[in-house]
């Protein structure tokens, strides 16, 4: 600083032009440290006073919650106890300016918005803000009239629009309603509508004209392909709902890219008109993909109540030899380090829970058919219910058919090899053969943590009989879920869930194998109770599933305040469900919602409430649920139940 002084303070003829360049930079650069709208008066030492109020008058259409979260500046809320929000012109400025355009977009054409006055508290080191609106009058959409086309009715090209009677008029939106009505003729392969509008402003209503010429229908002249290096032409080409000499159609080419998305070979798959040739009525498509990586290694952490903490690893291949062959190998370790919920360094326990090793191979297009085929085999090793310890070897061949993008359906064949260890009246080895139907539609949008949609399974299995084997029986489950937003980030989730099974032939008298029946209670069913408690229990203690599975699930999905930013969120649930050894012991007086301890049996319709915490990630949220049971039998010596989880319970 001294140095610049000197330089300043010199005479005019003394400075040579080196140093008369290096003046002005230096008074440049200071002018724009200074002055720069970045700058605030914190990085020269000066602490800035706090908003303690904005008082906004003059505002009739909008009250004030509407317009101040359009601002930068915030005033002080009770939760605002480590950090003031700060006073800055520079953003109160811009704020003027945006509520002025927020006006503006709504048919204040008129408004103007302004900075009263700002007072300031010296003994707080805080500032009130006034600010004054003039609305003046509003402009409005009187009518929207169509014509010059007849393909699609007028109740289907007003869908969407922005600029409909009784809206605000904001001329910025003609080009957006204009995209949105050539998009309805696009879909239908009439690339070269034209549409044209005019605007009639009578005072503060406007009339809307709009002039569609749709033109005729465009086919698909040629396909060309870019991009692919490593994925056969065949390979992409097999994934196209299209075809050279048909009629542009939207809906297909959106169904292409999905499927070749599906494929898992690429990132990016565009599918945009090259080149449109309105006298010939004829466009050339570009079929522009970006490939990924073909083979993949993965690892990964999971925690939770059923397998505990659990480590996976995973090699595939998404096109083996260059065919479009996927091959995937894993391997799973899961052990509970807590058992019980005793959360002590002394209670751990490394012993593993369930161990499975597995891989498949899918072959897509079969038979050049929209089928897939693929074969799979697994080693698995249960202990998760105790005492229990399942040894099996499998080896499954299954075909699946996907009909639409959200409905498939899949048979399968499997052969297996099972021991069992630990267990009463069961055979300790079977072999077993087995025949699978299972029919899904999904409408989820989101895998990890859907929002909307349903999800609908039916899955039937059938063991033994003509098929041979030493296992006879056959099952029923049918799922229904489904997701509904009642706000931008509040799920209602519910679940219905049924299950029969029943043994045959020489397996009546010992039942149908354990690793077959159905079990409830804990995390993923009904929560408040220990995994597996749920139904028929053997020396009072020991749980032994059944064959009729009934569970109800209600679960309201939340933000929790103040920590969405931080992506946690909360629920509350209602859980419901129980198993039992036959349709006969259900009665209809075990569904009363709470019961004494003394008059509640194992085959009471168990209920529990309870609330939990989620921490949102790319795969899904880490779970921490305390559930409450409110139907408790003579052998349960808890009040509450902890459950920790990754995944949504469905």
């Amino acid at each position: 600083m001294e140095k610049m002084a000197l330089s300043i303070a010199m005479h005019p003829r003394e400075r040579t032009a080196a140093e008369r360049g290096v003046l002005c930079m230096a008074i440049v650069c200071l002018s724009v440290s200074l002055f720069a709208p970045g700058v605030i008066a914190s990085d020269f030492g000066v602490e800035m006073p706090s908003v303690k109020k904005i008082e906004i008058l003059g505002n009739r259409s909008f009250d004030d919650g509407e317009l101040k979260k359009r601002m930068r500046t915030k005033e002080m809320r009770f939760y605002h106890i480590l950090k003031k929000p700060k006073f800055r012109r520079d953003f109160l400025r811009r704020d003027v300016e945006t509520l002025e355009s927020f006006y503006h977009k709504n048919g204040f054409f008129e408004a103007k918005v302004s900075v009263e006055t700002v007072e300031r508290d010296e003994r707080s080191n805080s500032v009130r803000i006034r600010i004054m609106v003039h609305e003046g009058p509003q402009t409005i959409v009187r009518g929207v009239a169509f014509a010059g086309q007849d393909l699609i009715q007028e109740k289907n090209l007003r869908k969407d629009l922005r600029l409909v009677e009784g809206a605000p008029y904001n001329p910025n939106l003609l080009e957006v309603d204009r995209y949105t009505l050539f998009s309805r003729f696009f879909e239908k392969g009439y690339l070269g509508a034209s549409i044209a509008y005019s605007v009639a402003v009578d005072s503060t209503q406007v009339d809307l004209a709009w002039r569609i010429t749709p033109g005729d229908p465009v086919r698909i002249d040629a396909i060309e392909l870019g991009g692919n290096v490593k994925v056969r032409e065949r390979l992409i080409r097999r994934e196209i709902t299209f075809d050279k000499g048909e009629y542009f159609d939207l809906k297909k080419i959106l169904e292409s890219k999905q499927n070749l998305y599906d494929t898992g070979y690429f990132t990016s798959v565009e599918i945009e008109p090259k080149e449109l040739d309105v006298h010939r009525d004829e466009v050339d498509l570009l079929l522009q993909v970006r490939e990924r990586k073909m083979g993949y290694i993965e690892t990964g952490l999971g925690v939770g109540n059923v397998h505990g903490n659990r480590i996976f690893a995973e090699w595939g291949q998404r096109n083996l030899l260059g065919r479009g062959y996927a091959l995937n190998l894993k391997t799973t370790h899961a052990f509970r380090i807590f058992p019980d919920n005793e959360y002590s360094i002394s209670n751990m326990d490394f012993r593993s829970k369930y161990v499975r090793h597995e891989g498949e191979i899918m072959f897509p297009h079969i038979l050049s058919t929209w089928n897939t085929f693929g074969l799979g085999a697994f080693y698995e090793r249960d202990a998760t219910v105790e005492p229990a310890i399942v040894k099996a070897l499998n080896f499954t061949a299954s075909i699946s058919r996907r009909f639409t993008r959200n409905t498939s359906l899949l048979f399968g064949y499997s052969l297996e090899r099972v021991q069992r260890f630990e267990v009463v009246e069961e055979r300790e080895k079977s072999r077993r053969r087995s025949v699978e139907m299972k029919f899904t539609r999904d409408t989820r949008d989101f895998y990890f943590n859907p929002q909307r949609g349903n999800y609908v399974t039916v899955d039937g299995r059938y063991s033994g009989g003509i098929l041979g084997g030493e296992d006879n029986f056959y099952s029923l489950v049918m799922s229904f879920q489904r997701y509904e937003r009642l706000s931008r980030n509040t799920v209602l989730a519910y679940r219905l869930r049924a299950g029969y099974a029943d043994a045959f032939g020489d397996s009546e008298e010992t039942g149908i194998p354990i690793e077959s029946r159905f079990f409830a209670g804990g995390g993923n069913s009904v929560r408040g109770y220990r995994e597996n408690s749920l139904g028929p229990l053997r020396d009072g203690t020991e749980p032994r599933g059944g064959r009729v599975l009934l569970l109800s699930n209600v679960e309201l999905r939340f933000p929790l305040p103040y920590l969405v930013r931080y992506n946690f969120g909360g629920s509350v649930f209602i859980d419901g469900g129980n198993v039992w050894n036959s349709v006969k012991e259900i009665k209809l007086e075990q569904f009363r919602i709470a019961s004494g301890r003394e008059e509640t049996t194992f085959r009471d319709y168990r209920w529990s409430v309870g609330a939990g915490v989620r921490y949102y990630t790319p795969v899904g949220p880490i779970r921490l649920d305390f559930g409450f049971p409110l139907k408790i039998t003579p052998d349960i010596d808890y009040d509450y139940w902890i459950h920790i989880s990754l995944g949504q319970i469905f």
